[in-house]
């Protein structure tokens, strides 16, 4: 929450954001997965679930999944499964694959169906989550236009996980290779899922620039417009003057200056196609069905790890 006073300068914002971006390796390097899921209720999939009967069987089963996955509800109904970090790609995959056959079966004998797809097309975005941040994010996409809607409520992604390994500017080269690469090949037919993100607001969905990975991030992080401020729990209000945080330093608002928990939270509005939060985050990939995904996690993995062909890509790339 904001402060009455000035408490953050450019430059120590600048520091802390460089250096939550990356952590050094450790070992043998971690993988998890994020898959997402439209859903639908199976006795009328033209309209949208029941946002109570969703929840209610989602907390049942919440903590309890074979593997330990996390399990969420996304603005639009939208299932999701966290892994847990694990240290392959094989266990991250088994992991999911385990896990996701127990969502899919519960959620099935209650009406709901998990459907992989990127973009909903036959339904209006509507969002059934109604949280501060959640309507505050729906403000301010929504005074742009209505691709953040559908963004928010009508998209689905699979989301790959990979600390940093070796030499941390060929990790973040290479995931700013293989993110638009994957994108592109599993994506849907156009307009698709990366078609929307494309026209959303660009201080925060177009890739970071940078051979830095800690300075990209902390520059981009510093020009991107600041989605809301959060007054309280219950408040999140939203920014529709084209503020950017490091205008926010230097200027102030009438709500108050920006504090590190402002700027942490700032940095969760913020969706390039590779984000680095310590680890490596892909997030360009449309959700796939059970006979894909586990194919576009190999790829990406392998890839991004210091070996063969990381090299062979770094090298490829190079004018």
């Amino acid at each position: 929450m904001p402060s009455p006073s000035r408490c953050l300068t450019a430059g120590d914002a600048f520091c802390l954001v460089r250096d939550l971006a990356v952590q050094p390796p450790t070992g043998n390097p971690r993988v998890g997965l994020e898959l997402e899921w439209l859903t639908y209720p199976t006795a009328d999939p033209t309209r949208r679930v029941d946002l109570c009967d969703l929840t209610t069987v989602l907390d049942a089963i919440n903590g309890g999944l074979p593997c330990d996955s996390r399990l969420t509800v996304e603005p639009g109904g939208q299932v999701e499964i966290s892994t847990l970090p694990l240290s392959s790609v094989s266990d991250a995959i088994d992991a999911a694959r385990t896990d996701t056959a127990a969502v899919r079966e519960t959620l099935h004998d209650h009406g709901v169906e998990l459907v992989a797809a990127g973009l909903d097309r036959h339904r209006p975005p509507v969002r059934l989550i109604d949280t501060p941040r959640y309507r505050a994010m729906e403000a301010y996409f929504d005074h742009a236009g209505g691709d953040g809607r559908t963004m928010m409520c009508n998209s689905a992604s699979m989301q790959i996980n990979v600390d940093f390994d070796g030499d941390p500017r060929d990790a973040w080269r290479a995931a700013n290779i293989v993110a638009p690469m994957l994108g592109t090949r599993f994506s849907e037919r156009s307009p698709n899922r990366l078609d929307v993100w494309s026209r959303i607001d660009r201080t925060r969905t177009a890739a970071v620039v940078g051979d830095d990975p800690g300075e990209a991030w902390a520059a981009y992080a510093l020009a991107a417009r600041v989605m809301f401020i959060r007054c309280s729990i219950d408040e999140c209000v939203p920014v529709l003057d084209d503020l950017t945080f490091c205008e926010w330093i230097e200027r102030g608002h009438p709500l108050g200056w920006p504090t590190e928990a402002d700027l942490v939270e700032h940095l969760t509005t913020l969706f390039p196609p590779v984000r680095p939060r310590g680890y490596l985050e892909l997030r360009s990939i449309d959700a796939l069905d059970d006979d894909r995904w586990p194919v576009a996690a190999e790829m990406a993995v392998t890839m991004l790890l210091d070996g063969p062909q990381r090299r062979a890509a770094l090298e490829h790339a190079c004018p």
